[in-house]
């Protein structure tokens, strides 16, 4: 049986009291008050969260997603198959294998992903040794099938295993190496090395990290202990439409000016990992941030490109789109760690299958446009930047309302304690325990095996001050260790045994 969230009604009806927003009077008078809340919002992540021995489980999303992104520069160039385009086979082919997995073989992720890096390790190989030949096409293909299989449980692990840090920490890695590979690209360096060798080698380093995954690192998420989430929760949607839809266009207009040009967006996606780091780490501060980043560095290159103004500029409107898109990458990818609060495999596959939806939304709407007026795809590009920009204001108190006032945002706005906290709710005498939400916050993090300093460092508190918290939840709970944590609340530790507090 599926555990009960409080009433979503009345938990956003105390917020929008809390915030002096009444369900009465003009609905314009909320969107300032809205912006100011949403601005002010925070995290609390620390470089400190970053678990080395999850190294195996952070990258692999990296890996895939990189390899998919070089399908257009240095595995592909101009090559076609039987008269079709080699990026867009290729790109079908990847959407098959993540469909087929999506669809159809998601109840066994470690097998699975196994089975799929098999293939794409074997099809590499095999584009590497066979001559240029339809067969060595058709080589590429399976492999970028084998990739879009990986990515959906590749994507599973990303939720469900990592923390808010590591997250941020896979998005930027892929930022960072697209952008540099993009610019080497477009600045005419091209050779063996970078269109064999790496790939090769990152194709290995995957196998490796699918290899030495174990089951007790995933959560249980069967159907007696996932949470049904609410259903605000899926405006959160409109966010990878956003993004893909102004990628789509976006990059349409870039790839229409000078090589020297389009290499400038590369230097702009990796300005985007800089800027991503000093917010989230730096500043502390919340993904609405990066979403309107996103939104406004994107938009500013686009208008750029789509304005054909002198070359200055059109490198300019390069270097803005590549920062604003290498923004947005990292958040789509990052703010789907809301899921893990859930513990719903049916949720996840909910989510996923819109999210794809949305890159077929935006790649078809695309190719519509090219084919029947091509010469509108600037002011359709402008457009759809234009609307999304605005829209996020405008709809500012329902996105405060639904997603950043509603309990589920702290998922991505706290230290990842969320599975943890969902046992320790469970427990049968935690009603009777008297703990206050610090406290447990606290108790979460001692069950996971963290030192006062790891729990001060995620929680953004001085370490006497969880020193203080652990004496009153433990004085509260009427023991003296965290052995007797661990059997009081009815939780194991991740590795079976307890743990010392420090």
């Amino acid at each position: 049986m599926k555990i009960k969230q409080p009433s979503y009604f009345s938990r956003t009806n105390k917020t929008r009291e809390a915030l002096g927003m009444k369900a009465s009077g003009n609905s314009w008078l909320k969107i300032p008050g809205a912006l100011g809340k949403l601005w002010q919002e925070r995290e609390e992540l620390s470089f400190t969260q970053i678990r080395p021995n999850h190294i195996a489980y952070i990258f692999p999303l990296a890996i895939l997603l990189i390899l998919h992104d070089l399908r257009g520069t240095y595995f592909l160039s101009d090559s076609a198959l039987m008269g079709s385009d080699m990026i867009t086979l290729n790109y079908a082919a990847f959407a098959a294998g993540a469909l087929i997995v999506l669809l159809f073989f998601m109840n066994r992720v470690i097998g699975g992903m196994r089975c799929m890096t098999a293939i794409l390790v074997v099809s590499f190989a095999l584009w590497l040794i066979l001559p240029e030949c339809d067969l060595k096409h058709i080589a590429m293909l399976v492999f970028q099938f084998g990739i879009g299989g990986c990515t959906i449980y590749a994507v599973y692990v990303h939720v469900f295993v990592l923390k808010n840090a590591e997250r941020l920490l896979s998005m930027f890695t892929v930022a960072l190496i697209y952008g540099l590979f993009t610019f080497l690209y477009h600045s005419g360096v091209n050779n063996p090395f970078l269109s064999q060798v790496i790939p090769g080698l990152m194709t290995a380093a995957l196998a490796v990290c699918v290899a030495v995954f174990k089951k007790k690192m995933f959560p249980d998420n069967t159907p007696t202990s996932s949470v049904s989430p609410p259903k605000g929760i899926y405006i959160i949607l409109i966010c990878p439409f956003a993004f893909f839809i102004i990628d789509v266009f976006g990059e349409n207009l870039s790839h229409q000016c000078a090589p020297g040009d389009i290499a400038l967006r590369g230097i702009g996606t990796m300005v985007a990992v800089l800027l991503a780091l000093i917010v989230h780490f730096g500043l502390r501060r919340s993904f609405w941030y990066m979403l309107n980043f996103f939104l406004v560095f994107a938009t500013a290159g686009i208008l750029l490109l789509a304005l054909n103004l002198p070359e200055p500029w059109q490198t300019v409107g390069n270097l803005l789109f590549g920062i604003g898109n290498g923004i947005g990458y990292i958040m789509i990818f990052y703010i789907v760690g809301f899921i893990k609060r859930y513990r719903n495999d049916k949720f996840f596959w909910r989510i996923t299958l819109a999210t794809i939806g949305a890159i077929v939304f935006s790649v078809v709407a695309e190719g519509i446009v090219v084919l029947t007026m091509p010469g509108a795809m600037p002011a359709m590009a402008v457009t759809f930047a234009v609307l999304f920009l605005f829209a996020f204001q405008l709809l500012s108190p329902v996105i405060q309302r639904n997603v950043f006032a509603s309990d589920w945002i702290d998922n991505l706005s706290k230290s990842d304690v969320i599975i943890k906290m969902g046992k320790v709710e469970q427990a049968d005498s935690l009603e009777n325990l008297g703990l206050s939400p610090r406290e447990k916050e606290v108790a979460a993090l001692l069950l996971q095996g963290y030192t006062f300093r790891q729990i001060s460092g995620s929680l953004g508190i001085a370490e006497s001050t969880v020193n203080g918290y652990s004496g009153t939840l433990y004085k509260k709970l009427g023991i003296s260790s965290r052995s007797e944590l661990f059997l009081r609340l009815r939780v194991p530790d991740s590795n079976g045994k307890n743990t010392k507090t420090k």
